[in-house]
């Protein structure tokens, strides 16, 4: 009898709790779905997927809007959209594969397996250097001129159509190189390109046969692809859209493919076969019974190198991996990508053993961070304000723009938001044209901004103040005092 009431009691309580892990699931699922529909229209975008792991196990996938607006083409949890630099992290581990294998190492100069003349003999540019864009190299744009040609956007002489031509790009830039290795962060796509390159020489293989074989397969990401034939084979891919100045805010385009894009940025998938690859990296480089990666390699991947200003103000670049020491009192480790017809974002947060993807047929660059740090935020029942502080400040930011006058509108001016900064046009009753000019920030909390000047001591200062109740919105601009339309 004892046995039945304690067997009873254990039942209650379990039912009992899965009734309120459900509900809390629901909760965050119905706060998640109702964020995504507000950010895809504030920030026009036509397709959007995530992808959630959670406890080390698919928790969530779902895609919404459009991967073909004009025939009106669901965007779902198994569209293939192109994830841009997080190609990176796979090209790392690729790296660290033959790393283990006693092939290459990651102090090596990378002249030992390429002909790349770039750099000091005496400090030369290693491999670690390649994979943590410490090389001391600005970009040089090889893989810009490639995808450039495939999206039909510039005609360029440059010669980029061999591997020959690539190496001659970057060995003509010795003008080019800023400092030694380790000194500066620049983000320098070429270089892994360079490491995509090594990879094939060391192995033998194509890349993206290489990458197929020992990275995608084991993990099951089955239809994950680098080549434009797989691609149209596919049913369920992306149609990318630029963005447009005519009426239609979209402008479809095709995805680029080229052999000097696969490895910084050329890997298209979905977020249900992401999933499979953010519960290998939390399980430390093992997935199912196959192991892509020792544990260490992982860590050696996601150890801080160098200080990178993507990211949070801790954020360190490692290879092929931005780490965050401090998101909501957790480690972060996390990556972006666009390729310009297509952004995402993967973040994970390790010792919680939980992660998520995001992807878009747009450059939805800045918001598609925001949304999968929001996300992470919900699944750690934190202040999701905390988690995405850019919505918060875009929000505000949009309310600032628009038209203002001042008395008996005399002056009017027009405040406008573009890639992050806002832009003051001016029309001055006594001048023959509309000033344009660039407002710096100097205190966001009291909406402080100025007009740079290059003569010293002359800055212009503007301020915005803000009415809590109505919304109402004054600025003052030098000796003016404007009032939003």
């Amino acid at each position: 009898m004892k046995e039945n009431v304690k067997y009873v009691f254990i039942v209650l309580i379990s039912c009992v709790f899965f009734l309120k892990v459900r509900i809390m699931n629901e909760t965050q699922i119905e706060m998640l779905e109702k964020e995504i529909i507000e950010l895809m229209r504030e920030f026009k975008i036509p397709g959007f997927a995530i992808g959630i792991v959670k406890d080390e196990k698919p928790f969530y996938a779902k895609g919404f809007g459009a991967r073909n607006l004009e025939k009106n083409l669901p965007f779902t949890e198994d569209t293939l959209f192109g994830v841009g630099s997080i190609s990176k992290s796979f090209t790392t581990i690729a790296i660290m594969q033959l790393v283990e294998q006693g092939k290459i190492n990651l102090q090596d100069p990378v002249n030992k397996y390429l002909n790349l003349k770039l750099g000091d003999d005496s400090n030369p540019i290693k491999i670690c250097h390649m994979l943590s864009h410490s090389s001391g190299i600005p970009e040089l744009d090889g893989n810009v001129i490639a995808i450039a040609r495939q999206l039909g956007s510039i005609d360029t002489i440059i010669p980029m159509s061999s591997v020959n031509d690539f190496l001659l790009h970057m060995n003509s830039a010795i003008s080019e190189v800023f400092d030694k290795p380790d000194k500066n962060f620049f983000y320098n796509n070429d270089m892994f390109t360079c490491a995509g390159l090594i990879i094939e020489k060391l192995t033998g293989m194509e890349f993206n046969e290489y990458i197929g074989k020992n990275i995608l397969k084991p993990l099951k990401m089955n239809r994950s692809i680098y080549l434009k034939k797989e691609f149209e084979k596919d049913e369920d891919v992306l149609t990318g859209y630029l963005p447009s100045e005519e009426k239609n805010p979209f402008k479809p385009s095709n995805h680029p493919f080229d052999k000097f894009v696969y490895a910084p940025g050329g890997l298209l998938s979905s977020v249900k076969e992401m999933q499979n690859y953010i519960i290998m990296l939390i399980n430390g480089g093992k997935f199912n019974d196959s192991e892509i990666l020792q544990k260490s390699s992982i860590e050696e991947m996601w150890k801080p190198y160098i200080k990178t200003p993507y990211g949070a103000k801790d954020a360190w670049y490692c290879f092929g991996w931005i780490t965050e020491k401090d998101f909501l009192s957790h480690r972060l480790v996390q990556h972006g990508g666009n390729i310009a017809t297509s952004t995402a974002f993967l973040a994970i947060i390790p010792e919680q053993k939980m992660g998520v993807i995001v992807g878009a047929n747009c450059d939805a660059s800045g918001v598609i961070g925001a949304i999968a740090r929001k996300v992470l935020g919900i699944l750690l029942n934190k202040d999701i304000n905390e988690a995405a502080p850019f919505l918060n400040v875009h929000k505000k930011l949009k309310l600032l723009t628009g038209k203002y006058k001042t008395y008996k509108e005399i002056q009017t001016m027009e405040i406008t938001l573009t890639n992050g900064i806002l832009f003051l046009k001016l029309e001055d009753p006594i001048e023959p044209k509309p000033i344009t000019l660039p407002l710096t920030l100097e205190n966001f909390d009291e909406l402080k901004f100025y007009v740079p000047v290059a003569y010293p001591n002359q800055e212009i200062k503007v301020q915005f103040f803000i009415d809590d109740a109505t919304n109402k919105v004054d600025l003052t601009f030098d000796r003016y005092y404007f009032h939003k339309v």
